[in-house]
């Protein structure tokens, strides 16, 4: 992508006749320019963490935490604050496109709900493979071995 930007820049510089298509190649440019900045920096926005340690089985030690990196900052969520996880599957334009949701608890809210059904305390976080930087499944399994529940919808 930051090639494709640095050619647009150039190919801009080159057309500088036309001051059309100097705007529109420049600013072209440099949104893919900042857009493959923000994908350098923000990719992978989803991590695990723990308090110890992984042991010699191959098992996690300490309580899991969810690290999400945002535009407003980095964001951790401990196990407790994390009300459900899904893998999900929508077929959109004609391929199969997948989504990680993930419902956190909102500050102050309390970790048990009252009664069956969604809760209204929560907070909808929507990642994609892209913003995963890797497969689903994978992402999927790993949450499922650091000791999280994950519902898997995918057909």
């Amino acid at each position: 992508m930051a090639v494709g930007g640095v050619i647009l820049l150039i190919g801009a510089v080159l057309t500088a006749s036309d001051p059309v298509g100097l705007l529109l190649m420049g600013l072209a440019g440099l949104l893919l320019l900042g857009f493959s900045a923000y994908a350098f920096v923000m990719r992978p926005r989803l991590a695990v963490s723990f308090d110890d340690t992984t042991t010699g089985e191959g098992t996690f030690g300490g309580q899991p935490t969810l690290t999400m990196r945002t535009l407003g900052g980095t964001h951790t969520y401990p196990a407790d604050r994390i009300d459900r996880i899904r893998v999900l599957d929508f077929r959109r334009i004609g391929r199969r496109t997948g989504q990680l949701e993930i419902d956190v608890l909102t500050e102050g809210a309390p970790t048990h709900a009252d009664g069956d059904g969604p809760r209204e305390d929560t907070r909808l976080l929507v990642f994609s493979r892209w913003d995963l930087g890797a497969d689903l499944g994978e992402v999927a399994e790993d949450l499922r071995r650091a000791g999280f529940t994950v519902e898997d919808r995918r057909r």
